[in-house]
């Protein structure tokens, strides 16, 4: 074999292990981070939809949560929500509420008419979009 074409072929497989300590740091650091970005995604959230329609399990306040299980959606309450709000604010909330429960929040936006993540997005305004986006990103399942 040619010395030059084996150095080829390390250099490739150097690379090639290289660009995946890269990416498996990448990844490492994301879920790292994962809990505390959604967390802080999912506050924002409740300040758009409203406290009310969260309930705090051991805490006084929403914004004092240190995991997501200490606010979850009060079901009742959202589902006399989506009764009376308009088609943004439903499909806002359906999108929010499937991070929770998927088949929840789906149905939510299907019942205004929307039946994914795009139909949804050009609903959403660009603080919400920006809301779900952080969501996504940091989502690692309830």
């Amino acid at each position: 074999m040619n010395p030059e074409s084996n150095s080829i072929a390390v250099d490739g497989q150097e690379d090639l292990i290289a660009s995946s300590k890269r990416q498996r740091t990448k990844v490492l650091n994301h879920y790292m981070n994962a809990k505390e970005d959604f967390l802080a995604a999912w506050i924002k959230a409740i300040e758009r939809i409203g406290p009310d329609y969260f309930e705090c399990e051991g805490i006084e306040n929403f914004k004092l949560a240190t995991d997501r299980d200490q606010i979850r959606p009060n079901w009742d309450a959202i589902e006399e929500r989506i009764n009376v709000c308009s088609i943004g604010e439903g499909v806002f909330i359906g999108a929010v509420m499937s991070f929770f429960n998927g088949k929840w929040g789906a149905g939510i936006c299907h019942c205004f008419g929307y039946h994914g993540i795009g139909d949804a997005a050009n609903r959403l305004d660009l603080d919400e979009l920006t809301i779900i986006i952080e969501l996504m990103s940091s989502h690692t399942g309830w």
